[in-house]
């Protein structure tokens, strides 16, 4: 293990002026896991007042102090330094009441949520109070002590709990799983701005297959439209999973993109609503496509996703079912209605769908998607005219022909579709040639 240079001067200079000084939570974890490092976090036996003093030639900022924090630049890398300190009552199983400073490390490390993340670093000495290296070495996610009252103080803990089991593929201890799930109901006292974070962390985890399914309880809490999925056999010979487990799969085995995820979490969450069948008693789910991406829509505004996520999921989900075996002319009207990176995510959406389906159908399905993205590519690599401002011709060009008026968007949006289908070459003569002859004099 070894700091980064600014956490060294940072933890000497509090060491020189008679401090204790730590590295601690996730850069410590990431550490010995061998994953790549991001900020550092340091907690010091320094009151904020004496970490200010300590600190007075360096910049210096007041990032948290009511908690103890200030954010300290050394050596160009920001540092959040905060005080020895236990947490008083939590009163919205969110936030504490008060915050007591402590001269003891242990009492600091004894209020973190998880072994792995309860662990200090001097610069030479690992301070590991709870076991956390050897569950980081057997892959298992504990809560410190008592899990229940861990969740209780902080109910955002479960959903880290979660976050951090998908991406680190890891088990998550028994008992700690067990008071997730019990005190699954007090995430309703936290914001969903920070629901959505630890979800789209989750969705992007290697282990999320396993997340998903083991703790589907959770997830159902914080999405409840979801429930109606598990145990929804689907009844046809496309699938041998049921809607929940299908969904999960194709999150499981697609591209790990917050988009692609998030409308693959969401794209069937309709098909229980949507569920008929036929006289041979074959499943159909007719118009799912349409109601999952307006449910979709109200379920990443209710979490206040980005504008651009809810438009692309939205977009993604709408259209996740078409057909891709199209001509190259249907797939440039595609680019021009949907966009470039639209069409590209439905290509990986659709092939984490397929290859959630029967085995014998998957690489099928998986087959015609790539194909689908190959030529999507080969059509934006080529410089391939699909769009209005691609056309050889503009509105002057057509006025120059005589057009005027609302002819002109007519006669323009005629020229893309006569390039579109290859009727005619994308060159300016040829163009005004054709809807010159095309117009009625």
């Amino acid at each position: 293990m070894e700091l980064t240079k600014g956490a060294k001067l940072l933890i000497k200079t509090l060491n020189d002026h008679g401090y204790e000084a730590y590295a601690v939570g996730g850069f410590v974890r990431d550490n010995l896991l061998g994953n790549p490092l991001f900020d550092v976090d340091v907690t010091t036996s320094a009151t904020p007042e004496q970490t200010l003093e300590v600190f007075k030639d360096f910049k210096v900022y007041l990032t948290g102090l009511k908690h103890g924090t200030v954010t300290v630049n050394s050596l160009g890398e920001n540092i959040e330094v905060t005080t020895f300190r236990v947490d008083g009552d939590y009163k919205d199983n969110r936030h504490p009441n008060t915050v007591k400073f402590v001269s003891s490390l242990n009492d600091d490390l004894l209020r973190r949520d998880f072994t792995v993340n309860a662990m200090a670093f001097d610069g030479e000495n690992l301070i590991d109070l709870f076991g956390g290296k050897e569950d980081l070495e057997n892959k298992i996610l504990r809560a410190v002590g008592n899990p229940s009252k861990r969740f209780e103080e902080d109910a955002l803990r479960i959903l880290r709990g979660l976050r951090f089991a998908s991406v680190l593929d890891f088990e998550i201890e028994p008992e700690t799983a067990k008071a997730m799930q019990e005190k699954a109901h007090l995430l309703k006292n936290v914001s969903v701005e920070r629901i959505f974070i630890e979800l789209t962390k989750m969705l992007l985890g290697k282990g999320v297959e396993r997340v998903l399914l083991s703790f589907k309880d959770i997830i159902f809490t914080v999405i409840p439209e979801l429930k109606a999925c598990d145990g929804c056999d689907q009844n046809t010979k496309f699938h041998s999973f049921d809607v929940y487990e299908h969904t999960v799969k194709s999150v499981a085995i697609s591209s790990k993109d917050k988009a692609v995820r998030w409308a693959l979490l969401l794209h069937d969450i309709e098909k229980p609503s949507c569920y008929s069948v036929d006289a041979r008693g074959i499943g159909h789910f007719y118009g799912h496509q349409a109601k999952s991406a307006k449910t979709a829509v109200q379920i990443l505004k209710r979490f206040k996703a980005d504008n651009k996520l809810i438009k692309l999921t939205n977009d993604l989900i709408y259209l996740h079912d078409i057909k891709t075996e199209i001509s190259r002319g249907d797939i440039k009207r595609l680019l021009n209605n949907y966009g470039a990176e639209t069409l590209k995510k439905l290509a990986l959406v659709k092939v984490g769908d397929g290859l959630a389906h029967a085995k014998e159908y998957a690489f099928e399905r998986e087959r015609l998607a790539l194909e689908f993205l190959n030529t999507v590519n080969s059509i934006i690599d080529g410089g391939e005219c699909y769009t209005l401002k691609d056309l050889a011709v503009n509105g002057n060009d057509l006025k120059g022909i005589g057009y005027f008026g609302q002819e002109i968007k007519t006669g323009l949006e005629r020229a893309l579709s006569l390039v579109i289908d290859g009727k005619v070459e994308n060159e300016k003569g040829l163009i005004l040639e054709r809807l010159k002859n095309e117009r009625p004099s």
